[in-house]
């Protein structure tokens, strides 16, 4: 009995462990050695999706906003980047904070896991970008889907830090809807974006 209670504790610091901010800077640490990158686009067009109000449509923002309360997702978006050259190759999502003095950047809630879908498709210019009207594009399969942690990271002690999503398939626009990954969770996640802050794509170009 007892050496099962000791195993069980031993188990549960192991999963706490993985799951702080310094033990994902080690693994992304990793993936960046085996993923260099030669340039990257920032400063996507941020879409507004209200999936309680599907038909809501708003003009694009900077900044990236989602949130999670009363048990349901509340607020969405799509980036929208723009300008990825025809030739790209080894296309990663990921994300970057600027020192604590550089950048505007809130996590509200006991978690900022989100889950990010790349889209197939967006709606012509002219049409309204919504929920509903990004439906016919939203088709990713489970093995398509990533997304980024914010949790934490808002924290002070954390400064300037590059965060790896995963990777997207080059194109020369790329479209990623965002969401908090559990909306039971009631939860809110801002940042304004710039050149050091926010969501990226990185390509190389042979």
């Amino acid at each position: 009995m007892k050496s099962t209670l000791i195993v069980s504790a031993l188990l549960s610091l192991a999963a706490l462990s993985s799951s702080t901010p310094l033990f994902r800077q080690q693994q992304q640490q990793q993936q960046r050695r085996q993923a260099p990158s030669d340039r990257r686009i920032w400063q996507p067009d941020m879409f507004y999706l209200y999936p309680q109000d599907t038909t809501l449509a708003k003009a694009a923002v900077t900044g990236l906003h989602i949130e999670a309360f009363t048990n349901l997702s509340q607020i969405e978006q799509v980036a929208v980047f723009r300008g990825i050259p025809a030739g790209a190759t080894n296309c990663i999502s990921g994300w970057s904070q600027a020192n604590k003095t550089d950048r505007v950047f809130f996590v509200k809630g006991d978690s900022g896991l989100t889950r990010m879908r790349p889209l197939s498709g967006f709606p012509a210019p002219g049409e309204p970008v919504s929920y509903a009207s990004i439906q016919p594009f939203d088709t990713a399969g489970e093995t398509e889907q990533f997304g980024a942690d914010f949790t934490l990271w808002d924290d002070e002690q954390y400064q300037q830090w590059d965060h790896t999503n995963g990777p997207v398939d080059c194109a020369e626009e790329i479209y990623i809807k965002v969401a908090i990954r559990d909306p039971l969770v009631k939860t809110s996640v801002y940042m304004e974006q710039d050149t050091a802050n926010g969501l990226w794509i990185d390509y190389q170009l042979e």
